[in-house]
């Protein structure tokens, strides 16, 4: 492979050309000349920072920082008042756990199956320098595994803007080498733990990603992207997202997509998705289907929610019902400190209806949440949230959410004190999606 490396840069006298044919060897087809779309990414990852794309495409451990470019800072934010939620009572707020807990929590595969770290809105800067603190808060917790969110749909999701998001993880995973992993099957979550790194794999909220071309399925999943929602609050090409009142189907494209996940290895994941949408994709998959972060409809009522079919059908599918840690999502009271009680009612709620094969930890932090609930109470945040107001008052309180490591032992706590075993509690952390994982992930 280096050999092919080598000959293609004497070749053609070009590092980007030379990342362009490696990644699609590696991926295993070669489209035909006239399909610019994915020669366009492996480009544009080429362009933005090849040292960093040509590690990740070859899967070497061994990246340094001096190989990788910096990441491109010149990124414009909205023009609006920015508010400081650093100091919101959430944020301080401590939960008191048992020393039970906790060595349940380390001795679990635990896992975050969304920690929105969205680049760069969702980090202080977008050198972010508290990056590498929050991983080592989550890893110390007890965390194996977490599910990094670069980028959104409801952001920049352009090739270019998702791809420079891919790349500033990459960049921070190569400062510190010896601390992560990029984990694509369980084989590799296993390695993880045994070289007591941290375990990081992508996703996508939304589907703008592969451009109209469900190959690009295979090239994301490469690049270490294990899942990827469907549709991000609102219609797209795939069908229609959670705030769509037409409650649209599944699209023949959508169809198309499923079936691209199927074949690549990518969990088809239906958070933030319309209910007829999910029931469709559901029964479209051939493999289990997830929702990585959101509540049960019958706890709170609201449209982030899963109604009791859709919980229903992905446990049917063998999947995992991820919840999130939003307080305004999961507590319609809107609190400004989330409580164990309050997210234990939505995974005692799926557990009865379903069991607890099919419950699991999807926190949906924002390391800085500072631009993300300035912009929630802003006219553009009310389009990607048309809910009357109730996000922009929810924003208003700095969108409160607990940190995994904040609060994983402490409902761990809750859980053994409600009555569920400790094989129960592991399942919930994250034994219930490697299990997923190990059946799809290929």
């Amino acid at each position: 492979m280096r050999d092919k490396i080598r000959n293609n840069q004497e070749r053609n006298g070009s590092k980007e050309l030379a990342i362009i044919d490696t990644g699609l060897d590696v991926i295993g087809y070669s489209p035909p000349a006239c399909d610019s779309t994915r020669r366009e990414f492996l480009q544009t990852l080429a362009l933005i920072g090849g040292g960093a794309a040509s590690t990740l495409i070859l899967g070497s451990n061994n990246a340094s920082a001096a190989d990788i470019p910096p990441t491109n800072s010149s990124v414009s934010t909205p023009k609006l008042n920015i508010i400081d939620y650093s100091k919101i009572p959430q944020r301080l707020h401590k939960y008191s756990a048992t020393n039970r807990a906790k060595k349940i929590v380390k001795a679990s595969i635990t896992m975050d199956t969304l920690f929105s770290g969205v680049w760069p809105s969702q980090w202080s800067s977008p050198q972010a320098p508290e990056f590498h603190d929050e991983m080592e808060r989550c890893k110390a917790a007890g965390f194996k595994v977490l599910a990094c969110c670069p980028s959104a749909d409801s952001l920049d999701s352009s090739i270019k803007g998702v791809a420079q998001s891919l790349m500033f993880y990459l960049n921070k995973i190569s400062e510190k080498p010896d601390k992560y992993k990029i984990v694509r099957t369980t084989n590799d979550i296993d390695t993880a733990i045994k070289e007591n790194k941290l375990g990081l794999f992508f996703t996508h909220q939304g589907t703008a990603l592969f451009a109209g071309d469900v190959d690009m399925v295979g090239l994301w999943r490469q690049l270490g992207y294990g899942y990827c929602l469907l549709a991000y609050n609102q219609r797209n090409a795939v069908g229609d997202g959670c705030f769509e009142t037409a409650n649209g189907g599944l699209t023949a494209y959508g169809k198309q997509l499923i079936d691209a996940y199927n074949r690549y290895g990518m969990i088809v994941d239906v958070s933030h998705t319309g209910e007829r949408t999910s029931l469709d994709a559901i029964e479209r998959s051939s493999k289990p289907v997830i929702s990585s972060h959101s509540g049960a409809l019958a706890i709170a009522d609201y449209q982030r929610s899963l109604s009791d079919t859709v919980i229903k059908a992905i446990a049917k599918s063998g999947g995992v019902c991820s919840i999130n840690m939003v307080g305004a999502f999961m507590d319609k009271t809107n609190p400004d400190i989330v409580t164990t009680d309050a997210l234990f009612r939505h995974i005692d709620y799926m557990a009865n209806l379903v069991g607890i094969d099919h419950v699991g930890f999807g926190s949906d932090f924002i390391p800085n949440v500072n631009l993300t609930a300035s912009l929630i109470q802003t006219p553009a945040g009310a389009a990607v949230f048309p809910d009357g107001g109730y996000s922009a008052a929810m924003g208003a309180k700095g969108v409160p959410t607990p940190a995994p490591y904040q609060i994983v032992a402490a409902l761990v706590d809750k859980m053994l004190e409600k009555g569920y075993s400790e094989q129960d509690c592991g399942k919930f952390l994250g034994g219930n999606m490697y299990r997923v994982m190990e059946e799809i992930w290929i």
